[in-house]
Parts: C-alpha cells; structure tokens; sequence
C-alpha cells in the first residue's frame, strides 16, 4: 500500500470513529455510540441496513460518506466502494434529506403551524402542516412581507358590500412609492401595454398630498395590479363596454358615485366639488369633505382629476380608445356621476395619452 492509500484509510478511519459517536436516526431514533473502532458491517447494522463489507457498496440506500466505505442495506445508507471513492448514489429505500430508514421513518413538518407567507398566488397560511391559500380580508388586499395583509395606496371604502373602492384618489406620494418599488421593472404588463416601457416619473416637485396626474391608462393599470388591487370596471370583475358605462349596477364607478339608482350627484343634488371651468387647481385630496360619494368616505369623484377606468374599446394597443371618468377642476359643475370623457373623434382618449388632468382610483373585489 503506498504512503497516500494508508493515509486515506487513516482519515476514512478516524471519520467512521466520529460518526459512530452521533446520533443515528432510524426506526426507533435509538442513539447509538461505540468507543471502539467501528467496522463497515457494525454502522451499517446500526443505520438499518443489512451487514456488509468495508470494502464494498451496500444495498439500494441513500448517499453515504465519501471514503468511509460505509455500506447500508435496504432503507440504510450506502458508503463509497473503497478508501477515497466518490459516494453512492441515493437508492430507493434511502432518504438523503432525512437519513431515516424505510419503517417508521418521521417526517419534519413542511411548515410551522399558523404561520403565514405570501406566495406566488398570494397570501397562505400553515394549517395542519401543509400550506393553504387564505385571501386578505378587503380592506387590506396585499400581502407582503412575511405574510402580513396592507393596504397600497389610499385606504379601501365598502361599496354596499359588494367591492371595495379607493376613498380618495392615487396622490403623489403614494404614486412615488410604486416607482420605488417597480425601479424601473416594466415586466408583467398586460399584453395591450407591452409597449409600454416607462412610467410616468416626472413628479419631483409635486406636493405629495395631491393626486397623481399625467399618467397613461397603463401606468394606471400598473399600479392598481401593484397595490393589489384592480382598475374599477365591471361589478364582479373583468373589463366594461363603452354600452355599460352609464349603468350602476355594471359599472362598479358609477355606482360608488350614484348609487344604485344612478343618481347624477351623491344625493341628486350639486355637492360642492372641485370643478369651475379652470377657476380653481388641483387640490389635495379630501380637500372638499362635502364631495362625497353615495357611500360616505369616498371622496373626489366628481371634479378635482379624471380618473381612468377599466372601458376600453379593443385590446390592440397604445392607440385603444379608453374612457376615464368623474371629471377635472377645468370642468363645469354639471359634471356628474355617470359622465365620462370622449370616446369618439379627435378628443377621444388613447390608452397612451397623458392627459394634464388625468390619475388614478382603484377598486378591490
């Protein structure tokens, strides 16, 4: 034997001594030490596994020590040919994770029991040892963290029980917490703004208390997704027609501003918001405590910016004709609930404009 070979053995050796000492775990958990040199048919007899011999693998088991020339049986674990041999493959009655034999082997836990994560589907929660979906409650739809449920951007108010809306309009501040977040991803975008490939940023001198204006439909879309919430448009979900606009019980915006019976105003009368044909600017939102929606709490959806909605009338891209709602502080104060803004001719508004007086409301469920 050359001066390298007995030297392996010496180390493969003093290896097995040590192993021998820890505690193997198999069918009964039995901890198990020898103060004498072990041979490879006592520690393959311990770990559960028929006898063997030192100087040849065991048994289907899991992957052993490299040059331990430990041999395993059936649900044992199975040890490098000889000295200094790269180690066995795991076998089938072996378990390279638990190292525990094939009878009565114990399984840890897959999770710790109420705990919470926030997975690729969203929020979930330990029960019984296994992960399950358990949605956040309404009114603080997103899960971040380590499973814990917020609310993104302005605070959720129930319409009727039926959806959730924002209670002001989208400021600048919380505007500026979604590019931070994004920093320049442009990826997950729907498909009708796959060219879309920058969000508006220009707001480094606006007053972070008012609403964020000069955002296209997409960056709009964008951030309601981001919040984890979504652009209002149909009760129970999905996307309006421009025919279902002027209908409350479709048109989960409407009906936040009219009610259920369509008012034009929260109460069919004017209710003091922020329009007069440009006589007064942008305010910050929840200014005018009066301009409430039907459902007290929502405020601004009349007047102040346009906010965009979920109408568009195809799904081809930048040049989509989509409609916002609610109008702006250069509109009269005929502007009413189920107003929207054009959807024909030149004034029509694009999914890629960025219109002066144009930001962002969402809904949730």
């Amino acid at each position: 034997m050359s001066r390298a070979s007995s030297s392996w053995v010496r180390f493969g050796l003093l290896a097995a001594s040590a192993l021998a000492c820890a505690k193997i775990v198999g069918i009964t958990e039995t901890e198990v030490t020898r103060d004498e040199d072990p041979t490879g048919a006592e520690l393959g007899a311990a770990q559960g596994g028929s006898a063997g011999n030192a100087q040849s693998p065991g048994a289907a088991g899991t992957s052993g020590a490299p040059g331990l020339g430990v041999p395993g049986g059936a649900g044992g674990t199975s040890g490098g040919a000889s000295a200094g041999a790269p180690p066995a493959s795991a076998g089938a009655g072996g378990s390279a994770m638990s190292m525990a034999g094939a009878a009565g082997a114990t399984t840890l836990a897959a999770c710790s029991e109420q705990a919470a994560r926030c997975g690729a589907e969203g929020r979930e929660v330990c029960s019984g040892g296994a992960w399950q979906a358990q949605a956040c409650p309404p009114e603080t739809p997103t899960c971040e963290g380590e499973g814990q449920c917020i609310v993104r951007g302005p605070a959720l108010v129930s319409v009727g029980g039926v959806f959730s809306i924002d209670a002001t309009e989208v400021t600048v501040a919380q505007y500026r917490q979604f590019l931070a977040a994004k920093d320049g991803d442009m990826s997950g975008q729907i498909p009708a703004c796959s060219w879309n490939q920058s969000y508006f940023e220009e707001i480094a001198f606006e007053p972070d208390d008012e609403p964020i204006v000069m955002v296209d439909w997409c960056d709009a879309y964008a951030f309601c997704e981001w919040a984890g919430k979504r652009m209002c448009g149909r009760v129970g979900g999905g996307s309006l027609t421009t025919a279902e606009l002027g209908d409350p019980a479709l048109n989960q915006w409407y009906l936040a501003c009219g009610g259920p019976n369509g008012n034009l105003y929260s109460s069919d009368v004017d209710d003091g918001c922020n329009t007069s044909m440009g006589f007064r600017s942008v305010a910050p939102v929840a200014t005018y405590p009066d301009c409430e929606g039907y459902y007290p709490g929502i405020f601004d959806l009349r007047g102040n910016v346009w906010e965009w909605i979920d109408d568009c009338e195809s799904s081809a891209g930048p040049d989509d004709i989509c409609a916002p709602m609610g109008g702006s502080t250069i509109d009269n104060e005929s502007i009413n609930c189920s107003y929207s803004g054009d959807t024909t001719g030149d004034q029509a508004w694009r999914r890629s404009d960025r219109i002066l007086y144009a930001g962002i409301r969402c809904c949730a469920g």
